[in-house]
């Protein structure tokens, strides 16, 4: 054989490298120019919009649009790509080719893959507590103006009620009520790690998700501040990729949803007529003259006083960022026209937020939130209570044009709507910054530092004509300035951990938090003229300062604490927490509190006899128990306080104030929770069931002091409440094609309320309400309305109470009383109310003690305010780029005191008009057979609270209807520069299904626990109509 030579060998070697290395190179240089397009798909072929596609190794990325498409043109380097998407599995490829359509799968844990609680991440389906959440497509679907708007009907073991017009916030109640306190029922928010105790100037559009957590276990975290459910927002953050621009519009148009029945002047006629001694009735003096300037009038006053209000919102959110840094702002303007003249809501807010990861142990947020808020509001009781009230030809407008001043007591409500002027003013400023810093790749620290900062001011102008016209000669005016903030710093070390089957996570930290706030207020100053409404206007010998509004308080509180979590296999699961938390607000022997929580859980479908399971796909089975904490009492209250303002002999001083308690101490709450999550089909359908049991002790109230110690009250620990309940839920899909997509979602909440304990066992009252062991908050307390005595006659009882009948000739002469059939001949007892004999016509009362005498003794619990079940029934349905979503909500089972039609139709002043049924309704004549009393002013008929004005408050309500359309891509190539265009028309409040003959049988508490139900006329519920538009570029 012929041997080749060494240099021929070395020169075939030398060829074959650079063929390898020009292929290679050629490869390269391909596909860094290559440009990458496709399409996103879940799993049903349906388009995904906004799924990131990045490079990997840069950050050069791009999202999919309305249709699932994207475009993409790759930078030197990495030639792969990840495809991510909330609720579905992260894809990574290789770009081999110029057109690569993606099927994304969806992710077992579904939406967020872990939730922050208390100071430790938690896979979603590792959550052994009671959680609830909503995101933000979700919330966005009611186009509301707060928060809560967004999620009302949507959350099981969440109540939450409205509490007026533009502006005036919600009640929200998290299992029930466990507390005496006023101002003390409200939950803790905690918005991307700041805790707050209220987020009223929270732009809905901020938020990206929104938590409940409801039970002890996930709660005792938070310490003193968890007892009534601690409510977790994450708002939204930029996002490697291009640029993005949201702008969303939207125009309201509200008008009042139902009205009040009220006398006419024909009504007030008859009324009037019949409210004459029968000696001088006069029928003709009663009736309307043509002629009669005075009786010609009847004014329609829910008319005049109402309008069309009009609803203008604006938000513009831009987000960026690369792998290190992003960025997100929005800025947002509300403008509120209540349906009611004069009042009005504006909020001017910005949120910014950045996130910064310079490398992959370090990472820096920043988040300022900054908002402006402008109440205009109505006096309620001075507007509507007169409304129904009012003598219908009274002129509310004089020949001039100007408003008609009081007259006979009776305030011209039109003036009051117009003239009296309530503004509050509310500046507004966030902060909240971290920092994390990885030691090891399983232990890490962080530290916060947040500020939360608030200046209120309230001004209250009054004119003459709105002011008493014998008693007043100046205008008058109110001022009040309240600044509060906190500053919030922590320090935590977190530990997570993979070995095998065995997962586990550690945490332990301390918090400090300081709180202040300064108040100043003047109140019925005295001005000099309406001409200028500024305090630079004000005589000073009319000016005195409020001091119960001025006053500076302090408080702190620190807390360390601790926790772990471990799974094996996702199988078995345990967890536990402690917190030790010490506040100034408590006396030096109860300054601190320990609270311990701890939670089981066992995925059953993980075990070998159901894994791989076709129909059940996730099934666990969770318990749990946790102590909690109630510290929202005033500062200094263990203390015996002076206050200044005190005279003695001419001499200025100071006086006592308070009787402080130095045992006094937070409110403790313990709950246990027992769970069950199934999922079905791939999660197609899921069930949640929790139940629950919720005792507080140690219930804070004011005990009354025997006039001889010089104080009315000492604040004391004296009671406990026990709430127990059922809450569940169902989700599911039951269509998912390709064009057409179906979910729907049904929550519903059983709950009961008990006092379990009163010092003493001694029950006290709240206004008209009685709270007494055994029974539930919310017990109305007053008399049992059992109808009207035909006749005269008809106020006969036998000695052991029965009521006898009485029987009449043909002539209408009575002859006899019969009782069971048979003639009665034995003593006929009468009853007596307030020194009176009752008539025909008049109320029959229960006589609950049998001494044939109606007084307080007879009181008795006749309604209660609490409901109870309350849920919602929601449904989203998409066919191509077509969208319909409505949900109803529904509370059952709770009553409600029209104490605004009790006070009206009681006929305690001849100045008041009684409402037409009463008037039109009434006893007339011996024997008229009718639930309304006489016409006669007497006191007999006018005990209350009367349980003839306790009406069902229940009510099913339709809260809102959508109808949504996406502008298809191909239309917006056309027009270029936009990525998205939704648009929208919705109603919000469109029907209610009630019992209830007021304005809105959704009423809040507005802070009083002990007070649920009853309804002084408050500001109408709306029906709104909306066009709203979402653009994206």
């Amino acid at each position: 054989m012929k041997k080749r030579p060494r240099n021929a060998k070395a020169i075939s070697r030398l060829h074959a490298v650079f063929t390898v290395v020009a292929l290679l190179l050629s490869t390269f240089i391909f596909a860094q120019v290559q440009e990458v397009s496709g399409t996103v798909k879940d799993a049903n072929g349906v388009p995904l919009l906004g799924v990131n596609v990045i490079q990997t190794g840069t950050n050069n990325g791009v999202s999919t649009d309305i249709d699932g498409n994207y475009t993409i043109k790759l930078e030197p380097g990495s030639n792969n790509l990840s495809f991510s998407f909330t609720g579905f599995q992260t894809m990574e490829i290789t770009a081999d080719s110029a057109y690569l359509n993606i099927t994304l799968q969806e992710d077992a844990q579904e939406l967020d893959e872990v939730v922050i609680i208390g100071y430790a991440q938690v896979s979603r389906d590792k959550v052994l507590g009671a959680l609830s959440s909503v995101k933000a497509d979700k919330i966005a679907e009611v186009t509301p103006t707060n928060a809560f708007e967004g999620v009302q009907g949507r959350l099981s073991g969440v109540q939450i009620s409205s509490n007026g017009g533009p502006g005036a916030g919600f009640d929200i109640r998290v299992r029930g009520t466990s507390t005496f306190s006023a101002g003390g029922t409200g939950p803790l928010y905690v918005v991307d790690g700041q805790q707050l105790d209220n987020i009223d100037n929270i732009d809905p559009n901020d938020i990206a998700s929104l938590e409940v957590l409801k039970d002890g276990a996930t709660t005792a975290i938070y310490g003193t501040r968890g007892a009534n459910g601690v409510v977790l927002i994450t708002t939204k953050s930029g996002k490697a990729g291009d640029v993005n621009v949201d702008v969303s519009l939207v125009r309201g148009i509200n008008t009042i949803n139902g009205s009040l029945p009220v006398a006419n002047t024909k009504q007030r006629l008859f009324y009037e007529y019949w409210r004459e001694d029968p000696s001088r009735r006069n029928r003709a003096v009663y009736q309307r003259d043509s002629l009669n300037l005075i009786l010609r009038n009847s004014h329609d006053l829910q008319d005049l006083i109402t309008r069309t209000g009009i609803r203008n919102q604006v938000n513009l959110a831009v987000s960026a960022g690369s792998k290190k840094f992003k960025s997100y702002m929005n800025v947002g303007f509300l403008n509120e026209d209540g349906i009611a003249v004069n009042s009005n809501f504006k909020r001017i807010n910005s949120r910014f937020k950045l996130d910064f990861t310079p490398n992959e142990k370090l990472k820096i947020s920043s988040n300022f939130n900054v908002s402006f808020e402008q109440f205009s509001g109505l006096n309620e009781n001075q507007v509507f209570q007169q409304l129904v009230e009012r003598i219908a030809y009274f002129p509310v407008i004089e020949p001039d044009g100007s408003y008609t001043p009081e007259i006979a007591g009776r305030q011209n409500p039109l003036a009051e709507a117009n003239l009296r002027k309530l503004r509050s003013r509310t500046y507004r400023g966030q902060s909240f910054n971290s920092i994390q810093y990885k030691i090891t790749p399983e232990l890490s620290i962080k530290s916060t530092l947040g500020i939360d900062y608030r200046l209120q001011r309230n001004n209250d102008f009054e004119p003459l004509l709105v002011l008493h016209p014998t008693n007043a000669t100046n205008p008058e005016g109110a001022f009040r300035d309240r600044m509060d903030y906190s500053i919030q710093q922590e320090n935590f070390l977190n530990y997570n951990n993979q070995f095998g089957n065995h997962s586990i996570a550690v945490f332990g930290g301390m918090q400090i938090l300081k709180r202040s706030a300064e108040n100043f207020g003047i109140s019925d100053a005295l001005f000099v003229s309406e001409a200028i409404e500024t305090f630079n206007n004000v005589d000073p010998a009319g000016l005195a300062i409020n001091a119960d509004q001025t006053f500076n308080t302090r408080s702190s509180l620190f807390s360390t604490f601790a926790g772990f979590n471990y799974d094996f296999d996702n199988k078995y699961l345990v967890s536990a927490t402690v917190r030790r938390d010490g506040s100034s607000r408590f006396g030096e022997n109860r300054k601190f509190g320990y609270f311990p929580s701890g939670s089981l859980g066992w995925r059953v479908s993980n075990e070998s006899f159901l894994k791989g399971n076709s129909i059940i796909n996730n099934l666990l089975v969770r318990a749990s128990y946790g102590e909690t904490g109630n510290d929202r009492v005033g500062d200094y209250e263990f203390s015996t306080t002076l206050q200044p303002g005190a005279i003695y002999n001419g001499i200025s001083g100071i006086e006592p104030s308070r009787l402080g308690n130095p045992n006094l101490s937070w409110e403790s709450t313990n709950q246990t929770n027992i769970g069950v999550d199934l999922g079905l089909l791939k999660n197609r359908l899921t069930f949640n069931i929790d139940a629950w049991r919720k005792i507080t002790e140690n219930l804070l109230a004011n005990v009354p002091l025997p006039e001889e110690s010089g104080y009315g009250s000492i604040r004391k620990n004296v009671g406990g409440v026990r709430n127990q309940g059922i809450d569940i839920s169902i989700s599911g899909t039951p269509i998912r094609k390709k064009d057409f997509k179906w979910n729907t979602n049904f929550n519903i909440t059983f709950q009961e309320n008990e006092v379990t304990k009163l010092a003493g066992g001694t029950s006290f009252t709240s206004g008209d309400y009685i709270i007494e062991e055994g029974q539930p908050i919310g017990n109305i307390f007053g008399f049992k309305n059992l109808g009207v005595y035909q006749y005269n006659e008809s106020n006969a009882y036998n000695d052991e109470g029965v009521r006898l009948t009485p029987n009449f000739d043909d002539g209408g002469a009575f002859t006899n009383y019969t009782l069971n059939g048979q003639e009665y001949t034995g003593t006929v007892n009468r009853m007596r109310v307030n020194g009176r004999t009752v008539e025909g016509g008049d109320i029959i009362w229960e006589d609950v003690d049998g001494n044939n005498i109606i007084d307080q003794a007879d009181r008795q619990v006749i309604g209660n305010g609490l409901p109870t079940a309350f849920g919602g029934f929601n449904n989203d349905f998409t066919y191509k780029d077509f969208t319909l979503s409505f949900l109803f909500d529904f509370t059952l089972g709770n009553e409600t005191w029209r104490r605004w039609d009790e006070t009206r139709n009681d006929l305690n002043s001849s100045n008041e008009t009684p409402g037409p049924n009463r008037i039109e309704g009434a006893w007339m004549d011996p024997g008229d057979d009718t639930v309304y009393p006489r016409l006669s002013r007497v006191p007999q008929n006018r005990l209350r609270p009367n349980s003839f004005f306790i009406t069902d408050g229940s009510f099913i309500k339709l809260r809102f209807v959508r109808l949504g359309y996406n502008v298809p891509k191909s239309i917006l190539d056309k027009i270029g520069g936009i990525k998205k265009c939704s648009l929208f028309v919705s109603g919000n409040n469109l029907l209610t299904w009630t019992n209830y003959p007021g304005f809105n049988p959704e009423l809040g508490t507005r802070g009083n626990p002990l007070q649920p139900g009853v309804d002084n006329l408050r500001y109408p519920n709306d029906r709104e109509v909306i066009l709203s538009m979402n653009l994206k570029f």
